[in-house]
């Protein structure tokens, strides 16, 4: 068999699996649980259906976008919640040095500008979950929560959905679509990443808050320089 009759029978299946009357089920699914339990691959999910739009059975592109971020924004949310209930150091595993700084960071990034991280967040696989959960933990106003995050997962799955459109439409193989869309969510996560923390890297030297609104930390966790987290009113008084 040659690498053309490889990548056409790879291409039906692909097909198959996305014209099921499942499918939009199992994206919610995926996209929910992704919220909370990063190790499922969403945006691999999404990316895909974004490069199989044309193909009869599979679900239109609105659908897709309008699926996936609901899904998001559920599991976003489910995250906060289990924040608020859990806490940031119930559990032994929560106390190590890895997950601590991933905590203290959201819990400084979330006190100094809320809108903006959470926002970038839905863009950064590794840091959302933290991110979320910190922000339920430390009971980051939900409805502002929820609004924020509601238009960031709408931009997420719409970029991912056109990512994989775009891609077969260059490649012309939904195969390869797939993995240079992956390859490249993946580096420009990195990038987004790279970039955020060299702003608020900046804002923090200059002293800029952008969340106006803020909030007072709540945590226990014993920060060391350069973060410096506000305390609370009755440590100050």
């Amino acid at each position: 068999m040659g690498i053309s009759d490889f990548f056409d029978q790879f291409n039906e299946l692909i097909i198959e699996a996305a014209s099921g009357w499942w499918t939009l089920v199992g994206l919610l699914a995926f996209c929910i649980a992704d919220g909370f339990f990063p190790v499922l691959p969403s945006d691999t999910i999404v990316l895909g259906l974004g490069s199989v739009q044309g193909e009869p059975g599979t679900p239109f592109w609105v659908w897709v976008i309008l699926v996936a971020a609901a899904g998001a924004v559920i599991g976003d949310f489910i995250a906060w919640n289990l924040g608020r209930w859990i806490g940031t150091d119930r559990f032994r595993w929560m106390r190590r040095p890895a997950p601590q700084r991933s905590l203290v960071w959201a819990r400084h990034e979330l006190d100094k500008r809320g809108v903006l991280v959470i926002f970038v967040g839905r863009f950064i696989p590794g840091a959302r979950v933290a991110i979320n959960f910190v922000a339920g933990s430390t009971q980051f106003s939900l409805r502002r929560f929820l609004l924020i995050d509601t238009f960031a997962s709408l931009l997420w799955a719409s970029w991912l959905t056109g990512l994989g459109a775009v891609g077969t439409a260059l490649f012309g193989n939904m195969l390869i679509a797939m993995a240079v869309g992956i390859c490249v969510a993946i580096v420009l996560g990195w990038l987004c990443e790279r970039l955020f923390r060299l702003l608020t890297t900046w804002l923090d030297s200059r002293g800029y808050q952008l969340d106006p609104e803020g909030y007072q930390d709540i945590g226990e966790v014993p920060v060391e320089p350069p973060i410096n987290l506000r305390r609370r009113k009755d440590d100050d008084a």
